[in-house]
């Protein structure tokens, strides 16, 4: 029998593409423009691994106010929805008693708030979060973690993921990657580390139905 690990952000709910404009926001604040630009590198990572890459190319920013200011304007403007087909595929998972579990770059408050919103916090029978492993993606923690306490081996493990971050993650993992596109474009190399790239979640059925 295999498991079924998701990402979250950009891959189940909505909530990678408000990232742009709360950067966006949050950079203006400190005078910096087009810092939505940067949302397509960072899509994937925990807090350690954002702050690094913001820093890295900022070192005089107030960090610590842009995450701030992130967040607030996550708090105000965020309105939590499905992506197209998440539910579908969800449901028919637990059904069929297949193992689900969550391994995000967010924090466990902002995940679990996002996962009660949408009312399926308790469809997981595992959650691991960013600041709950040492290296984010695109290192393998997360789905290494998240595969131990599913008790599964990771080869009999499929990885949906909206990132190439996560792609590279869950491939160096020795999972079975499927690529659902969000903010970022999958480069040419990512697609080659990918069991399949799919237009939207519940396309996987058919898949899971052939297994």
């Amino acid at each position: 029998m295999f498991s079924v690990i998701f990402d979250m952000d950009g891959t189940l709910l909505n909530t990678q593409r408000p990232y742009i404009t709360a950067w966006e926001w949050a950079g203006e604040k400190q005078g910096y423009k087009n810092f939505g630009k940067y949302i397509s590198r960072v899509c994937g990572m925990n807090e350690m691994g954002v702050r690094a890459f913001v820093t890295e190319r900022y070192p005089e920013i107030d960090i610590v106010k842009f995450r701030a200011d992130v967040r607030q304007y996550m708090h105000d403007n965020l309105v939590v929805r499905f992506k197209e087909g998440a539910k579908e595929l969800l449901d028919y998972l637990k059904a069929r008693d297949i193992k689900i579990a969550l391994a995000t770059g967010t924090s466990r408050p902002s995940a679990e708030h996002h996962l009660k919103e949408v009312c399926i916090l308790e469809m997981f029978d595992v959650i691991v979060c960013g600041t709950e492993v040492e290296n984010g993606k695109p290192a393998p923690d997360v789905f290494l973690k998240t595969a131990e306490l599913l008790g599964a081996d990771p080869v009999d493990c499929f990885v949906f993921e909206d990132s190439e971050n996560g792609i590279n993650a869950g491939f160096a993992a020795g999972m079975k990657c499927i690529g659902i596109e969000d903010v970022a474009i999958f480069s040419e190399e990512a697609k080659k580390r990918m069991f399949c790239q799919l237009d939207n979640l519940s396309q996987a059925i058919e898949i899971f139905e052939k297994m």
